[in-house]
């Protein structure tokens, strides 16, 4: 069985040791913790559930639950975004891994973040695994927090970052492109390592053409759903969507909409997608 946790963890050591040599050599950077600003992420924890200043997280679970799951996974699915939005350079980069969905500053794990990415992400994962031609499309007003949430609990995914660095709340896409010219060696190894199916883009019109360059343009448009990207040599699909904290819309379910309906549409088209491992 492939140590995809393992391997992973090496790309992130080189990445994160050029990180802080290439960031050493910045003026710009004089004075701060550099290893602080480097979020590493990859496939999410399966271990125990703990707290960490409120805030409920996970631990690798250390019995290669997360090499095994995702090695049978019928469907990987793996969440692309920016980089990690750590609001202000006072609060260091987390481990994206350890994530959850819970909400934080309370005593038991039953009701969901108040966080615009995490509702969206939980309710995109539930109803991208729920969805197939015998079923149809999950749809939004069908899926609970409750169900959201512990399907969550159980379920492999992977999460990554294109740019390692933790930033504001607008990454911009020179800022983007100027970290994945930089690092594009170490982004290419952990995205075709994780060998995700769907990859779910979070940055409308940038991360999905960030992950076209490293599979060097072989994602192309699908006509009838142009929010999907299909890589037919490789079998995997993209979807471009916005950002999952995006919130200016009363539509609730705009979001969620815009992920699993170009799927939908896609599925239809290729009836053989899903593999089964």
């Amino acid at each position: 069985m492939e140590d995809y946790v393992g391997k992973n963890q090496c790309i992130l050591d080189e990445w994160r040791a050029k990180f802080i040599e290439n960031k050493q050599l910045d003026e710009e950077y004089d004075g701060w913790n550099l290893d602080e600003l480097f979020a590493e992420d990859g496939i999410m924890n399966k271990g125990e559930f703990y707290q960490e200043k409120g805030i409920w997280k996970r631990k690798f679970s250390g019995k290669n639950v997360e090499n095994e799951s995702w090695s049978k996974a019928p469907l990987r699915i793996l969440f692309l975004s920016k980089d990690e939005n750590l609001y202000d350079y006072s609060i260091p980069a987390w481990d994206v891994r350890t994530e959850t969905f819970y909400l934080k500053d309370t005593e038991r794990r039953d009701t969901i973040s108040d966080s615009y990415f995490y509702q969206n992400e939980a309710c995109a994962l539930y109803g991208l695994l729920h969805t197939d031609l015998v079923h149809g499309m999950m749809l939004y007003d069908n899926i609970t927090w409750e169900d959201a949430l512990h399907f969550s609990d159980d379920q492999i995914f992977a999460r990554v970052n294109c740019k390692k660095e933790g930033g504001g709340s607008n990454c911009t896409n020179s800022m983007l492109n100027k970290a994945v010219r930089e690092y594009f060696d170490y982004l290419s190894r952990q995205l075709k390592l994780l060998d995700a199916d769907i990859i779910v883009c979070t940055g409308k019109n940038s991360v999905i053409h960030k992950l076209n360059e490293v599979y060097e343009g072989k994602f192309k448009r699908v006509p009838e759903a142009p929010e999907a990207w299909y890589n037919e040599e490789e079998n995997k699909l993209a979807i471009d969507c916005y950002h999952l904290s995006w919130p200016y819309t009363s539509v609730e379910d705009k979001i969620y909409n815009s992920i699993l309906q170009p799927y939908f549409a896609f599925l239809q088209m290729h009836p053989d997608f899903v593999k089964h491992r």
